[in-house]
């Protein structure tokens, strides 16, 4: 059999009605079209899910993916995704996530595995050397969270395995849920744990020991080690903070320069959640609790912290909270106790709920009840900012699944639509998909907030990568600063009469489509944090290719454009996909550095700008016939013409 360098060449497809296995090969061509991840996982759930299923379906399809950078000496390489069919949104929706899983899918001797059907009991997936199994769950379903359901698999099958499983969210199909790995790092977005749920798919179990060959070991080594010095020598305030105390170290920046949304999006920081609140859930205030540092497979630097904090006994060992955790839950909700926060996080990672999704629908929960919606119905409930002991009892009532959150638990846009007929508040979605904590009106944020709504899963703050052109590189001395000396195919297919406007078409295209490349390639966007990172060169020598960047950004460009055109198979008008008028500064703020934004005037430019230069229709966000021809997409082609 013929040697494959960074892949492995072949798919496992999982079906649990009729509990059999079955692989599949993967033409090489196939890979250097759409590397790995949810690049290869767009093509082939593109090809294979019927159009138009609902994701209840037993069709339909929910891929484990990892990257082709996994388990090789590249650092930062150990995310692994999820992919199908967004129950939340209807859209193609994915979810990344670190730990420990990611390495533990290539060693099976797939680069992915493709679950179709329904089990009619709980069960769970086993893959060792030897063996491929279905077994039942019955014993964890409804009785474990999942940070029980791992250690219970791990002592089963031993201490190598590594698990990733649903909580109760997913077990109840919420639309909010995901899928938990390592006792708490979830793959959270896109409401993809109800795929799990529906399918009565408990848990994936593997521990096996297949390698993965690499094309020129020493060269990545190489590139890896002095991405390594780089990275403990670096001055960068940004990798300063990740170093000691991960992104929660960011929160009362964010908060200060008005990254953050406040209540709701509708308050300023300044006057609302000032700099002495923000600094008691962030920084030194958070990593007091951490007792060693966190790594992910496959990472050197190690942004994530283990706390303990004592006095609440479900905080014995715990996962430090990420900055989304503690702006969704604090600032944004006025709220400035840490502890409140560090049970908070402790409580949906072992539910298996996003977090993020959680925090935006109980954020419009608050400005529901201020408006006299919630207060007839649950007259017990007083939800006032700043009150932790509310949230956490609307949290907890959330995982319980009853009172209200039994209403908030599939997510802001179905509990908007039950309370709030008249329109009164604001619910934070993108066509269902609850937006982070990120304000798309600060300066600067256009592209982000652009992102929100033009990528194929909305309201993602992570679908971009603004340090694109430190990709376009051999080094950052190197840097490119001038998108004209990218490749004149990225640049000039379409004629515009504003130069400027050609140039942002540019930007956000590659932004957009060199995220597609780091997640083919399995890494994690915090590897861009600072010095720079050789992906070109680790690519082409894991794999023995030799392509450019451009060429790598064309097949980012690829990838996306499957994504994008499942969305138009399944009827979904993309053009028309928003986000709520006051993330665009409709809503004006008169104070804080948001205040008065002008992006809401520049939003639709920017958007025709990113469509022209993606080769779609500039009107109707529909891929061009000859765009699909130039990217070998007639699989794609014979179904939007």
């Amino acid at each position: 059999m013929e040697t494959k360098f960074g892949y492995m060449g072949r798919i496992l497809w999982v079906d649990l009605t009729l509990g059999k296995f079955r692989d599949e090969e993967i033409p090489d061509e196939v890979y250097e079209q759409f590397l790995s991840g949810y690049g290869l996982a767009s093509k082939v759930i593109y090809e294979n899910q019927p159009k138009g299923i609902d994701y209840k379906n037993e069709e339909s399809i929910i891929s484990v993916m990892s990257g082709i950078l996994t388990n090789t000496e590249a650092t930062f390489n150990g995310r692994w995704m999820l992919a199908g069919k967004s129950p939340l949104t209807g859209c193609w929706g994915d979810a990344n996530c670190g730990g420990d899983f990611g390495p533990s899918i290539k060693k099976t001797g797939y680069d992915g595995i493709f679950i179709t059907g329904k089990s009619d009991k709980p069960v769970y997936i086993y893959i060792d050397d030897d063996d491929q199994l279905i077994l039942p769950a019955e014993d964890l379903w409804s009785y474990q969270d999942a940070v029980e359901t791992e250690k219970i698999l791990i002592k089963k099958h031993g201490e190598d395995s590594k698990v990733i499983c649903i909580g109760s969210a997913g077990e109840n199909c919420s639309l909010i849920s995901g899928v938990v790995n390592n006792s708490g790092r979830l793959a959270a977005r896109s409401g993809l744990g109800a795929l799990f749920g529906v399918k009565q798919l408990k848990a994936i179990c593997l521990n096996a020991t297949r390698d993965v060959y690499v094309h020129d070991k020493e060269k990545v080594l190489a590139s890896t080690r002095k991405l390594n010095t780089d990275l403990n020598k670096s001055q960068d305030p940004f990798c300063n903070t990740m170093k000691w105390s991960g992104t929660a170290g960011t929160t009362a920046d964010s908060v200060d320069i008005g990254d953050t949304p406040i209540k709701n999006w509708a308050g300023v920081a300044e006057d609302d959640f000032p700099h002495d609140k923000a600094t008691k859930i962030s920084g030194y205030s958070i990593t007091k609790y951490q007792d060693k540092e966190y790594y992910c497979a496959g990472c050197t630097f190690g942004c994530g912290g283990i706390c303990s904090l004592k006095t609440n006994p479900i905080l014995k060992e715990t996962h430090r909270p990420e900055y989304e955790i503690l702006a969704g839950f604090g600032a944004q909700l006025l709220c400035d106790n840490a502890e409140a926060i560090f049970e908070i996080n402790e409580k949906l990672n072992r539910a298996g709920f996003d977090a993020i999704s959680v925090a935006t629908t109980v954020n419009w929960a608050f400005e529901a009840y201020e408006k006299g919606l919630l207060k007839e119905k649950y007259p017990y409930l007083e939800l006032k900012w700043g009150d932790h002991q509310a949230v956490i009892e609307l949290v907890d009532d959330i995982i319980a699944n009853k009172n209200l959150g039994a209403f908030l638990k599939d997510g802001v846009k179905k509990a908007a639509e039950y309370f709030d007929k008249e329109g009164i508040t604001a619910p934070m979605h993108v066509h269902g998909q609850e937006l982070p904590m990120h304000d798309s009106r600060r300066d600067g944020a256009l592209g982000l907030g652009v992102g929100y709504e033009v990528e194929p899963t909305p309201g993602r703050h992570t679908a971009t990568n603004a340090q694109w052109q430190q990709m376009a590189t051999e080094s950052l001395d190197n840097l490119v600063q001038d998108n004209e000396k990218l490749n004149i195919k990225f640049q000039r297919r379409y004629v515009t009469n504003n130069q400027s406007h050609e140039e942002q078409g540019v930007d956000l295209m590659a932004a957009s489509c060199s995220e597609d490349i780091i997640n083919g390639a399995g890494l994690c966007n915090f590897s861009f944090m600072g010095p720079f990172v050789p992906i070109v060169s680790w690519l082409n020598n894991v794999t023995g290719w030799d392509k450019t960047f451009e060429e790598y950004l064309e097949i980012g460009k690829r990838i996306k454009t499957v994504r994008h055109a499942f969305n138009i198979r399944e009827g979904i008008d993309t053009a028309n996909v928003k986000v709520p008028s006051r993330a665009k500064g409709n809503h004006t703020l008169i104070d804080g550095p948001n205040a008065y934004s002008a992006n809401v005037l520049k939003w639709d430019d920017a958007k025709s700008d990113y469509y022209m230069a993606m080769g779609w229709d500039a009107d109707t966000a529909k891929p061009l016939p000859e765009t699909l021809k130039e990217l070998g997409l007639d699989f794609v082609y014979k179904d939007l013409y």
